[in-house]
């Protein structure tokens, strides 16, 4: 008994217990700003539950059969949306294991506790992901209400949850290893996100292809054979979207009589894909943790001399410069200077920007190999496939270039902040403009790669259209009006960054709400643009630029806008149509980028204006 009660002593100390998951439990509900991120959150549940299936309106005049297609329709739009903002929201709260304690100067007071390796490392993993999951448990009323006309069961909800959850619990993990690894601050948050968002593209477009597509399979329900469908994934144990797209029934399943030639574990992955990326991803975080504990206590001798650094010394002695270092010329702006040459670069020459660059560049040519040599299920007689591909392919690079650059500007004095050296900027005879001009300057260093991955993959299938008969993919002026409105957003998204970074004296909050900020902004336009483009009016191509996602996707494809997808629903218009709406799109966009610029050199003067202001406030 004496075993059992100190056995039991220890796991409530170990967990319920923690005072680093207490402190966060105790003071979290007394704080406005995770109210105000629930609110956003519920929000945008909202928005698309009522504007995916439209059950709050006219439900009384319709049957109960269409309105339980609806229902199922409605839950798998909202699903995809909770999934996709766990994916980017998780890791906003959880980036905050990277920087906080280092930034903050408290790791080294936290080891003097006597607290133990297991009580930090799960104690700060736990007090992150109560946040997340908080904030995921309070939209389950909104799916609860899908249920009321069918379609839709208990287990499907409660299966997009746990993929949900589990999406947090791996993504806490991983930015709890890498803060306890020691791998870097600054650089890091670009890394972890770019990271990511890397792995969710690459394994979600191979998946939906034809080389990641499991060939026993049934194909989608309601599927004809005329067209070929796209069925269930190998890769659905290993990806949320994948596993997601099997309890949505898009992708349905295979019975373990069809993959029992697999042999285990193998059958069990992937006739239940769903309950195998929830224990995949729960082993993969459990390794992480276990990681973390190793390295809690090795980060306290970091600096000191060991065997490697000894024998260093001796066969390197001039070793990271420390001896000798070649004069270096200082720009005009010591910061703009200090931003793109030197370490101290917010963006940073992170190898994780390299390898998305990579990952864009590759997933672009073997699109446009598909398209022109006719592999892959894709050819000139696929070109609407083509073009939602590729229209795919800029909206996820859009969709990073936004956060990663968000994120990045949320960071530019923050980390100044925390680390305490804003004092020595302020004393130095540069002025406010000069100081974010600088940084600025490193903020366009990091944009303009992210900028032309895109632009580079449209440009390809511009000019390729010029050499090759058949119909195009896409148009020519989208090449310079697709570069010119990705300019203006990232720009805006960046000085919001910068924005919420001067305000804000921490790190994780300048990040979490800037990013919050500027996807609430991104998904209201968007939602505002594909409610214009239903309208029949060619006057829709003045305005659709204006909304970042739908206006990359008229540019880059103007015949869906036109025409409709390919479907009954819309008659096929003349060509001369599509160039008059060709035509006005390129008007609203010239008038689009110039109005998103004005509003970022508007946030650029105030900031200058209130920023000797607020930081004197701040430090007061």
């Amino acid at each position: 008994m004496d075993l059992l009660r100190d056995l039991g002593r220890w796991l409530w100390r170990l967990l319920p217990a923690n005072p680093i998951l207490v402190r966060v439990v105790s003071t979290s509900g007394k704080r406005s700003r995770y109210l105000w991120v629930r609110l956003g959150y519920l929000l945008v549940l909202l928005g698309v539950f009522i504007l995916a299936g439209g059950l709050l309106v006219g439900a009384g005049a319709q049957p109960l059969s269409r309105l339980a297609k609806q229902a199922t329709n409605t839950f798998v739009a909202v699903s995809v949306v909770q999934l996709l903002l766990m994916s980017l929201v998780a890791p906003v709260f959880c980036a905050g294991a990277i920087t906080q304690e280092k930034d903050a100067n408290t790791f080294h007071i936290l080891l003097t506790t006597p607290l133990s390796n297991a009580q930090i490392v799960l104690g700060s993993l736990a007090s992150r992901l109560f946040v997340v999951w908080t904030l995921l448990l309070a939209g389950l009323p909104i799916f609860c209400i899908s249920m009321l006309y069918g379609g839709v069961t208990t287990r499907e909800i409660l299966e997009s949850f746990g993929l949900a959850a589990c999406t947090g619990l791996l993504t806490g993990s991983i930015a709890i290893m890498i803060s306890f690894l020691r791998v870097g601050t600054r650089r890091t948050i670009f890394a972890f996100f770019a990271g990511v968002a890397a792995y969710l593209l690459g394994v979600f477009l191979l998946g939906l292809s034809p080389l990641g597509q499991l060939s026993v399979a049934p194909p989608p329900v309601g599927s004809s054979g005329a067209a070929p469908s796209i069925r269930m994934s190998w890769l659905a144990p290993v990806h949320p979207f994948l596993a997601l797209f099997v309890v949505t029934g898009q992708t349905p399943a295979p019975t373990p009589a069809d993959v029992g030639a697999f042999g285990w574990p193998a059958r069990w992955l992937l006739a239940q894909p769903q309950y195998g990326y929830m224990a995949l991803s729960t082993l993969a975080s459990a390794l992480m943790v276990l990681i973390s504990l190793i390295y809690v206590r090795r980060v306290a001798r970091e600096g000191e001399a060991t065997l490697f650094t000894r024998l260093a010394d001796r066969l390197l002695p001039r070793r990271a410069g420390r001896l000798h270092r070649k004069p270096r010329r200082v720009w005009h702006n010591p910061v703009a200077w200090r931003e793109a040459v030197t370490r101290g670069s917010a963006g940073g020459r992170s190898l994780a920007r390299l390898l998305f660059m990579l990952a864009g560049a590759v997933a672009a040519l073997v699109l446009w190999y598909a398209h022109y040599v006719g592999a892959m299920g894709l050819g000139p007689g696929a070109v609407v496939q083509t073009r939602a591909w590729l229209t795919a392919l800029v909206w996820i690079e859009l969709a990073v270039a936004l956060l990663v650059v968000t994120n990045t500007a949320a960071t530019t004095l923050t980390r100044e902040k925390e680390s305490q050296t804003i004092e020595l900027l302020l004393c130095t005879p540069l002025t406010s403009r000069y100081i974010i001009a600088g940084m600025l300057q490193g903020l366009v260093r990091l944009v303009v790669p992210l900028i032309g991955l895109p632009t580079a993959t449209i440009t390809l299938f511009a000019v390729s259209d010029l050499f090759v008969r058949g119909p195009s993919v896409t148009t020519l002026e989208a090449v310079p009006l697709v570069a010119l409105l990705m300019t203006a957003f990232v720009a805006l998204a960046a000085m919001t960054g910068l924005h919420f970074s001067l305000l804000l004296r921490k790190t994780v909050t300048a990040v979490m709400v800037s990013t919050l900020t500027v996807l609430a902004a991104a998904g209201l336009l968007s939602l505002c643009g594909i409610g214009v483009a239903q309208a029949s009016d060619v006057l829709v191509g003045v305005f659709l630029p204006f909304a970042p996602f739908p206006a990359v996707r008229a540019l880059i494809d103007p015949w869906f806008v036109v025409e409709g997808p390919p479907s009954a629903v819309r008659p096929t218009v003349p060509s001369g149509d599509i160039t008059l709406f060709r035509v006005a799109q390129s008007v609203g966009s010239l008038l689009a980028a110039p109005f998103y610029l004005a509003v970022t050199w508007a946030l650029y003067r105030a900031m200058v204006r209130d920023f000797d202001m607020t930081l004197r406030r701040q430090s007061a």
